[in-house]
């Protein structure tokens, strides 16, 4: 008889957790974030180890995930969620925690006048590098690479590519590895490297009619087999302008598209930045977006408490939304992302990241996902290769009932 009661409880026991969710918790810039609470609704919670992953278990779909960041005053919330193996993103965190961070030093021959080089380390594992502008004259830079703290060091390339007015004249690569606590590490594009010449192409941007307070675009060599961060900056225009050409190489050693960021904001502080792919020689078309519009309650309210309803407008397309409620005084933050348009005002619940009585609330929609379930879907892909946009309204504040 005792045995097939504790049989009968195992069984309990496990029909209350029938789905295992398994997945990852990455920041901004894609680098796993470790040691970070995740509680899941009708379960309970887990910590994200070195490479962000978390293992937890829910009675069933669809599920909330609530992520506190306290050390920083932070959290996000994902509601409605299917996926099992879910890779969510800590919205507000761009700075990586445990990571390394070295320089290289790269040396070439100076620059002619009338021309300029652009100089980036890339690499297929997780890595962040910023862009680097060598000027006529210059001989060396210094570039921060900045890379994952489970591995002592990165293998990656440096590339090297010079231009002038009329076209592309030099590229290079250079494999190297850079490795932790190994200051400072040099390579060097010298008259022995050797230099192939890109054929330079062009590619013409149309750009939106409407009127902005502030517009304009960027264009990368995004090299699509590496990791997400894996793109050189070949142009950046801003101004009311019509139609450009710009120029871009028309083939690299590594595979490449172009990808081109447009952007533009309103007077009201909204605003949208957009992320599509295409390719040396075409003509390509600037998308307008329209940003979601906050609804209520109204700019400067000062009579917010635990019954006021939040809304806002769709906007153009098809999206989740992700709202950001900042605390100014403590400082916390907390971002919701969610399908709803409307919903009662969270402090009350949320008192661990919102404190004070001062605040300030903004949307941004992210699309083309249909929903936060397809957000947090784990791209098959290591970088995106379809339409991406996000749109943000303006920023409103609001005071709570004392």
């Amino acid at each position: 008889m005792r045995i097939f009661t504790v049989f009968i409880i195992l069984i309990s026991f496990n029909s209350l957790y029938a789905y295992t969710i398994e997945g990852r918790l990455l920041n901004e810039r894609y680098f796993p974030v470790p040691n970070v609470k995740i509680s899941i609704s009708n379960g309970g919670f887990a910590t994200t180890d070195e490479k962000g992953i978390f293992k937890l278990a829910t009675s069933k779909l669809p599920y909330n995930i609530l992520i506190s960041d306290i050390d920083n005053f932070q959290g996000v919330i994902y509601s409605g969620l299917s996926n099992l193996n879910p890779e969510l993103i800590l919205f507000g965190s761009i700075a990586s925690r445990s990571t390394n961070v070295e320089f290289v030093k790269i040396f070439f021959n100076p620059i002619p006048a009338g021309s300029m080089a652009l100089v980036k380390f890339v690499s297929d594992d997780v890595f962040y590098s910023e862009d680097i502008t060598v000027l006529p004259g210059e001989k060396a830079k210094p570039i921060s690479v900045e890379w994952s703290s489970s591995s002592s060091s990165i293998t990656g390339r440096i590339l090297y590519l010079e231009r002038n007015q009329t076209g592309y004249t030099k590229y290079a690569e250079k494999v190297i590895t850079v490795s932790k606590d190994f200051y400072l590490q040099n390579i060097s594009f010298d008259s022995s490297t050797y230099y192939m010449k890109p054929q330079t192409s062009y590619i013409t941007i149309y750009m939106p009619d409407e009127s902005f307070e502030r517009k304009g675009f960027f264009v990368y060599a995004d090299f699509l087999s590496l990791h997400r961060n894996a793109e050189l900056l070949l142009n950046a225009t801003e101004g009311d302008i019509r139609n450009t050409r710009v120029m871009v190489p028309q083939t690299l050693s590594l595979g490449y598209r172009l990808k081109i960021s447009g952007f533009a904001d309103m007077k009201n502080g909204a605003g949208y930045i957009s992320n599509t792919y295409s390719y040396p020689g075409s003509t390509f078309n600037m998308t307008a977006e329209e940003p979601p519009e906050l609804t209520g309650p109204q700019d400067k309210y000062y009579f917010v408490n635990k019954n006021t309803l939040f809304s806002f407008e769709r906007g153009s397309g098809t999206g989740m939304y992700v709202v950001h409620f900042h605390s100014y005084d403590p400082v916390g933050d907390l971002y919701l992302a969610t399908d709803e348009r409307e919903f009662i005002s969270p402090l009350k619940d949320y008192k661990d990241f919102l404190k004070g009585v001062e605040f300030s609330w903004q949307v941004q929609k992210y699309n083309p996902y249909i929903s936060v379930d397809d957000f947090s879907k784990v791209r098959q892909f290591a970088n995106d290769l379809g339409y991406k946009a996000i749109l943000t309204s303006e920023l409103r504040t609001f005071r709570t009932v004392p």
